[in-house]
């Protein structure tokens, strides 16, 4: 005989499965890595995205980020998006409204390892929902070697779900490696990303990991572009199998 199913249960089935959607999409296949190094009075135009196990109806995702950014300060960096996203068999929707800063802490190069503090504010139009994200960025150049780390908290702001479940504060991060080579316009390189769930409980949760490719190229006149591009295999059973992610950016002052 089938017993009926307590409320306070499916709350707490709701709950983990909204904090195991939260961090998927923490790893989607729009997810970049933050630099701490700013550009004082330059502006940014970006486009990123990708797709990841695309012919899945499960987990498949397409997503796409637009965004216009300008360096307001000597150290601060701030940046308007909106993110849309596509599941397989469903048309594309804009998902997500965000705000993103960028604060250089240190003078580049000065010191043992470069350091700045990102920070974001989120509107997901879809679910109703606000978060806010901040972490360190962190940067060491060795010879001709580029190594980065970014580690971000993420957390709920808004009333929804209070006194049902709680919300959480969710850990993520994303990792780089960049050869500078003689040739600017191509340079091999390794991304990675990864959430760690709840602060109050980490584990490994998600992480991919593969080979990607840099570039950049100068216009003149104070112009410029960049690139990435890169191809992650999911390394855990809650990371999708493949991601395929890019990033372009076109610079100018």
């Amino acid at each position: 005989m089938l017993r009926k199913f307590h409320p306070r249960g499916m709350a707490l089935v709701a709950g983990l499965l909204s904090a195991m959607s939260a961090s998927v999409a923490w790893a989607g296949p729009a997810r970049t890595l933050y630099t701490p190094i700013v550009s004082y009075r330059e502006w940014e135009l970006e486009l990123r995205g990708g797709s990841q196990d695309w012919a899945q109806r499960t987990n498949g995702e397409q997503a796409m980020v637009a965004a216009v950014g300008y360096g307001i300060a000597p150290r601060w960096f701030t940046e308007v998006a909106a993110e849309y996203s596509r599941a397989p068999g469903e048309a594309p929707r804009v998902e997500e409204f965000e705000w993103e800063n960028i604060i250089q802490l240190t003078e580049h190069g000065r010191y043992w390892m470069d350091v700045g503090l990102f920070a974001e504010y989120a509107h997901n139009r879809l679910k109703h929902t606000n978060k806010i994200v901040m972490g360190p960025m962190l940067q060491k150049e060795v010879g001709r070697s580029q190594f980065n780390l970014n580690v971000l908290f993420g957390r709920r702001v808004d009333k929804r779900g209070i006194g049902e479940v709680p919300i959480t504060t969710q850990m993520s991060y994303a990792l780089q490696w960049r050869w500078h080579g003689s040739r600017p316009w191509l340079s091999p390189g390794l991304q990675g990303f990864g959430s760690l769930g709840s602060t109050g409980r980490l584990r490994s949760e998600t992480f991919n990991l593969g080979p990607a490719l840099f570039g950049e190229s100068s216009l003149g006149g104070g112009r410029k572009w960049k690139y990435n591009a890169a191809v992650l295999a999911g390394l855990t059973r809650a990371t999708p199998d493949l991601t395929v992610r890019f990033q372009l950016e076109y610079e100018f002052f």
